[in-house]
């Protein structure tokens, strides 16, 4: 059975992102039934369980469990029962927890005083104007970086008071884009201000590529959010600093300055678009705060 062809009818249904990871899964997997002479689809439980333990030593557990999702996404696909969940592979995956006990690894979280510094290494010209915007929009909407290039100048609306609010539109979590509604600080609705008055956008993208000291047409890459974050705090603080960086850094810096100001979980989950109080509690946890001061 060809499952690269199985893989294409998950086209329109998840994101783009979503079925590439499945495929790259699942073609690692499927590599290595072809050298063990094991058939990968439909699998035995026992040769997915081999596939774990034979991968113990290099993968995570996470990273692991990720590669089971694909295998039993294309496992369904094809038309048979997941094997994925078979206690001979649950007990392989519980030996891999137990081997290398680990957490997470976490971004470094910018806090809005670390935002304050940041934004103060922009410079005035259109590159610095526009990552002030990311800076600023980024923190207050708590996006995923996806999320942050892909909004509009035409979903953002002024409120009462100096303050806007913003529709962003698809989330990760969010395969249907039914959207979330985030809202931006009297000084970060300023910061947004000073840029479209700047550079004349009024529909389109919000954050774009700098061509020739002109802002150009296209979506800024996700990528871009990480390297731009890197280089300011490489500059407001030092290079140990900004490798702790990421462009989820944001977002989790928001979260963590939220709880610090005694922001309950649930309104900061609205806030976030997270469906998972676990992963709020995990970016969390690290806030510098005395609960009996």
């Amino acid at each position: 059975m060809n499952w690269k062809l199985l893989i294409e009818r998950l086209e329109g249904a998840y994101s783009t992102n979503t079925i590439r990871g499945y495929k790259s899964d699942f073609e690692q997997f499927a590599t290595w039934c072809r050298r063990k002479r094991l058939r990968a689809l439909p699998a035995e439980p026992a040769t997915i369980a081999k596939f774990v333990d034979e991968h113990s030593d290099k993968l995570k557990a996470s990273t692991i469990k990720r590669k089971l999702v694909a295998i039993s996404k294309l496992h369904r696909l094809a038309g048979y029962a997941s094997v994925a969940d078979a206690e001979e592979v649950l007990l392989a995956v519980r030996r891999v927890k137990r081997a290398r006990p680990g957490r997470p690894r976490q971004a470094l979280g910018i806090t809005y005083e670390r935002r304050e510094k940041l934004m103060a290494q922009c410079c005035d010209d259109l590159i610095g104007l526009r990552d002030r915007v990311l800076v600023a929009v980024g923190f207050d909407t708590l996006c995923r970086r996806s999320e942050l290039v892909a909004l509009r100048v035409e979903d953002f609306q002024l409120n009462p008071g100096g303050t806007m609010s913003v529709l962003v539109r698809r989330a990760k979590n969010d395969p249907e884009g039914l959207g979330r509604v985030a809202h931006l600080s009297r000084e970060t609705t300023t910061v947004v201000q000073d840029w479209l008055a700047t550079t004349q956008i009024e529909r389109g993208p919000l954050l774009r590529p700098i061509y020739k000291s002109k802002a150009g047409c296209r979506y800024l890459s996700p990528s871009v959010v990480g390297r731009v974050l890197k280089r300011l705090s490489a500059q407001a603080y030092n290079a140990d600093l900004a490798r702790k960086v990421s462009g989820h850094s944001l977002r989790v810096g928001a979260a963590q300055t939220l709880t610090a100001r005694g922001v309950g979980l649930l309104p900061i989950m609205s806030a976030g678009g997270w469906k998972s109080a676990n992963i709020v509690a995990r970016y969390v946890e690290n806030v510098d705060q005395n609960l009996w001061q």
